[in-house]
């Protein structure tokens, strides 16, 4: 009895890892396929630093920031695009509420 208990709560594991796995693989897949443009928004929404480093040439010296994949970040750093994808999707719901008009330029005249 004990033997078929420890083998069902394996089994529920290996299942649960399995779900988690495809969940994180699609993770990946969308966060890999972001133009580089809405990665950056994405990160920095998250804090999540890029990751740089300073290449010297004889003259001059200049900042490299690395591209940044999903299989790169931290388990932290995924928790933290969650909290980045929800202040994103906060400001998008904000905006969602504006209409065209609210986005003219308006000129005032100063007396």
């Amino acid at each position: 009895m004990e033997n078929q208990q420890v083998a069902n709560h394996r089994s529920l594991l290996r299942e649960f890892h399995q779900i988690l796995s495809g969940k994180r693989s699609l993770a990946r897949s969308a966060f890999n396929n972001l133009m580089p443009g809405q990665k950056r928004l994405l990160l920095e929404a998250s804090g999540i630093k890029q990751r740089t480093t300073t290449i010297y040439n004889v003259d001059s010296q200049f900042l490299h920031t690395f591209e940044m994949r999903y299989d790169d970040l931290t388990d932290k750093e995924i928790d933290d695009l969650k909290k980045g994808l929800r202040r994103l999707q906060s400001i998008i719901d904000a905006f969602a509420l504006c209409e065209q008009q609210d986005f003219k330029k308006e000129v005032k005249q100063v007396a």
